[in-house]
């Protein structure tokens, strides 16, 4: 083979855009032509095969639905599948627990099949309209291995008892707070993910309280997290202070950090795992929304997956775009957006290596919010596909590549033709 074609070859093979002919042999897969976008392709890598499905007929699993909900201690019956490609089906047909007909269930109400520590994703071909049974086991071993390759790992997983001594540790920073605050009303708020402490009265904190859930909630779908799914080491820490000087002020003495001029809100990101959100209320109760919700996606985005870290236009552009989904009053947004649009097109270019900075300017998070936006409405699942490629030990222009086959200069042209200029660099 000459050595072009099998850099060729090579390329496609990591990118996962083919298969390896001895792979398919081996585990008796379709052939790679029945992937019809990126996003199948992804799919069909570790699925089940039709003799592996028949092969689970009869066994007892916990079945997840997409609504957070579980059935305990199902019995699979069957896969009601295509007629040509039997890996393939629309529905489940299973017996609950402690009943005796079965029942079927379409698989656009299914996330996954847990056996134990075995799990079966149930993912969707889109241009098929039909659904295989993902071996996550499997493909987290060879993302394990990619990983590890880059000098990066997965989050290891937390055990109950673990989760609640990591509450604990949170609960402890913030009662050393309290203490250092003796004269402020702090108030400490237990959410299923967060642990909030303000001095603004009760009636204050709930919004944000539920703009947060609403950002957790929407981030795991964006991203493909099993529904209820507790991305934080013990749940996230979060201090809201009524003035920047209390802000000022936890910061330097109980986070040992000095805050630069100008900054609402600051998300503490740690190797451990630890997410630590600090922020003051400020003169405009939207704005803190989106601060917080900002800051705390910038967590989020840290604690999913794996410790691969993501590159800052997409961190910020997805910050911000969440708080404009989570927190849809606040006008900041769109404002930031429109600036981008005005600069670029008296400038024709980004500036500043957009892509590769490791700083923004203020406008240029419009930019990457913009871009984040686009990708979604393009089509939400290549936009998990990029991200998770990313988490996954990809770099970002590969991932970008695999998902929306676009090269950085040609997702920059992209969003260019939105706002009017067709030619805009990077």
């Amino acid at each position: 083979m000459p050595s072009l074609l099998r850099a060729v070859l090579g390329l496609l093979l990591l990118l996962g855009w083919v298969a390896c002919p001895a792979e398919l042999s081996a585990q008796k897969r379709p052939p790679a032509s029945t992937a019809k976008d990126p996003v199948e392709a992804a799919h069909l890598e570790f699925s089940l095969n039709a003799d592996e499905l028949d092969a689970l007929r009869d066994q007892t699993f916990d079945l997840l639905l997409k609504n957070g909900k579980q059935e305990v201690g199902i019995t699979l019956k069957e896969f009601l599948r295509g007629k040509q490609l039997r890996d393939r089906f629309r529905s489940i047909e299973y017996i609950a627990s402690g009943q005796k007909k079965s029942r079927k269930i379409p698989t656009e109400q299914v996330f996954q099949l847990e056996q134990g520590d075995t799990v079966y994703q149930v993912a969707y071909l889109p241009t098929q309209k039909f659904n295989v049974l993902v071996d996550v086991q499997k493909r987290n071993a060879a993302v394990a291995e990619k990983l590890d390759s880059s000098g990066q790992r997965f989050w290891e997983p937390i055990s109950a008892t673990e989760q609640q001594k990591y509450v604990d540790e949170g609960k402890e920073l913030l009662a050393k707070a309290t203490a250092h605050f003796p004269t402020l009303p702090l108030q400490l708020h237990e959410t299923q993910y967060f642990l909030f402490l303000s001095d603004m009265p009760t009636a204050q904190v709930t919004p944000y309280i539920n703009q947060l859930d609403k950002m957790n909630e929407a981030l795991g779908q964006s991203f493909g997290f099993a529904p209820g799914h507790n991305v934080w080491r013990g749940k996230a820490v979060v201090a809201v202070f009524v003035t920047q000087a209390a802000f000022a002020e936890f910061e330097q003495s109980i986070m040992g950090n000095s805050v630069p001029s100008g900054v609402q809100g600051l998300c503490h990101q740690y190797s451990d795992g630890r997410v630590v959100v600090a922020c003051y209320r400020g003169d405009s109760p939207e704005f803190l929304g989106a601060v917080l919700v900002h800051e705390t996606a910038h967590g989020y985005m840290h604690r999913y997956k794996s410790t691969t870290l993501v590159p800052v236009w997409l961190n910020e552009g997805i910050a911000d775009w969440i708080a404009g989904v989570a927190v849809p009053s606040t006008p900041e947004v769109t404002h930031r957006q429109q600036e981008a649009t005005e600069r670029l097109r008296q400038s024709g270019t980004f500036g500043r290596q957009f892509f590769e900075a490791e700083s923004l300017e203020r406008w240029q998070y419009g930019a990457g919010s913009a871009i984040v936006q686009q990708m979604i409405q393009t089509n939400p699942q290549l936009f998990q596909l990029f991200f998770n490629g990313i988490k996954e030990g990809l770099t970002w222009q590969d991932s970008l590549l695999r998902s929306y086959g676009m090269t950085p200069a040609e997702l920059a042209r992209a969003y260019g033709k939105t706002i009017g200029i067709p030619n805009l660099t990077p």
